[in-house]
């Protein structure tokens, strides 16, 4: 994408907006924000835009993407927040009218996110030992194995391959299901994004009570004790992207 330079003159009429908490009184968070710039709020009433200076008005997300959550992530240590999409852009004033005409969804958004916390839990099959664990289990790939033993031909092997991927794909969502329904019941609400490559059999977002977030890790703990060996977890906290989210003039 070609990006629009505004020029170092209006490089301050911009504001690249990374969330919006709650606040009267204005903050500073240091220069963390894209192109290193500091990041700040801008107010209506009780809501805070938290702002960037911004020289351009579009940005590419492979390039500063990761910005944009960290920051987010650094306020929501102190804050509830509703984060905005990557790549919001608008001036302080059309910031000011946001803030003023989404007032009321921003408040109900933050006072159902006060106290909450957002957990992601991405759950990936270890290939290898899948694979040697639908070996020795399945009975359909055991006996597909010793015909092609006795007579090997293209057509078993390939007729052996889609077993194999059957098999894997049926474990895959029996363990989603155990370990999806071992943690949804603890959180306030729950979702299940698209796996972001094939072999990830979970891709969960949870909203956690923060006095229940000692309990969900322990059951976290628990789903890698017992599935560990076939899994690997990635267990993150993050803004509550998954539950609320707005876009400026959306």
């Amino acid at each position: 994408m070609q990006r629009s330079s505004l020029g170092t003159e209006s490089a301050s009429r911009w504001k690249y907006v990374y969330c919006v908490m709650l606040s009267k009184m204005p903050h500073t968070f240091g220069a963390i924000g894209i192109e290193r710039r500091a990041v700040y709020t801008v107010h209506f009433k009780d809501l805070a835009a938290v702002v960037s200076d911004s020289a351009e008005k579009e940005y590419e997300v492979m390039e500063y993407g990761v910005i944009h959550q960290k920051v987010a992530e650094t306020v929501t240590r102190s804050f509830a927040v509703v984060p905005m999409a990557f790549g919001q852009v608008a001036t302080e004033e059309d910031v000011k009218a946001f803030l003023s005409q989404k007032y009321y969804e921003l408040r109900e958004a933050l006072e159902y996110l006060a106290g909450k916390v957002e957990l992601g839990l991405k759950v990936t099959l270890k290939q290898e030992t899948a694979l040697r664990e639908v070996a020795t289990s399945s009975k359909k790939v055991k006996a597909l194995k010793e015909e092609i033993a006795r007579k090997d031909t293209y057509w078993k092997r390939v007729e052996l391959g889609r077993a194999v991927s059957e098999e894997l794909a049926e474990r895959g969502r029996k363990m989603s299901s155990e370990i999806y329904g071992r943690l949804a019941p603890l959180a306030v609400d729950s979702k299940i994004n698209e796996p972001l490559r094939t072999e990830m059999i979970l891709n969960a977002a949870f909203l956690v009570d923060s006095s229940k977030e000692g309990e969900f890790d322990r059951a976290v703990d628990a789903v890698e004790e017992k599935f560990g060996g076939e899994v690997s977890l990635r267990y993150v906290v993050s803004p509550p992207y998954d539950f609320v989210h707005l876009e400026i003039g959306g």
